[in-house]
């Protein structure tokens, strides 16, 4: 499984630098199906590529996946993954992505943060908080 991983990441890395548009309609459901599985790989460093692969191909069907990796052990894996999501901007993953703003790691809180923006800022979703004033009473300031 591992040399699998590798080996479909690397070629989707050599397509999208011949410039190959990689989406989910262009690639096979399997290849999918198979980098979400290696998103539960022993070696770190496959599944951070994994969330590489799967946030550049953007396929819906590996939200679920992807946000099971934003539990990953390895800060860099749950990065990819939270990156990935925020390419993908399927509303699924806002309470993941809200709950990673409280991280442990600064890196991630600050990816979640973009990756939320991202999906809000697409103007696909409404915001949930659509009153961006954080005062609660607003009101002249004294000086």
């Amino acid at each position: 499984m591992r040399a699998s991983a590798k080996i479909l990441a690397v070629t989707l890395l050599i397509a999208s630098l011949a410039g190959m548009r990689l989406d989910a309609q262009t690639v096979p459901a399997a290849t999918i199906t198979a980098l979400v599985d290696a998103l539960k790989d022993s070696d770190a460093e496959v599944r951070k590529q994994a969330a590489w692969a799967l946030g550049r191909i953007r396929s819906e069907q590996s939200v679920d996946g992807l946000i099971a990796a934003m539990r990953d052990t390895d800060q860099d894996v749950r990065k990819q993954a939270i990156w990935a999501l925020g390419r993908i901007q399927n509303p699924k993953a806002v309470d993941a992505l809200t709950a990673a703003l409280k991280d442990g790691n600064l890196e991630v809180r600050r990816s979640a943060a973009q990756a939320l923006a991202q999906i809000y800022g697409s103007g696909r979703f409404p915001n949930p908080n659509p009153n961006p004033n954080p005062n609660p009473n607003p009101g002249p300031r004294p000086f």
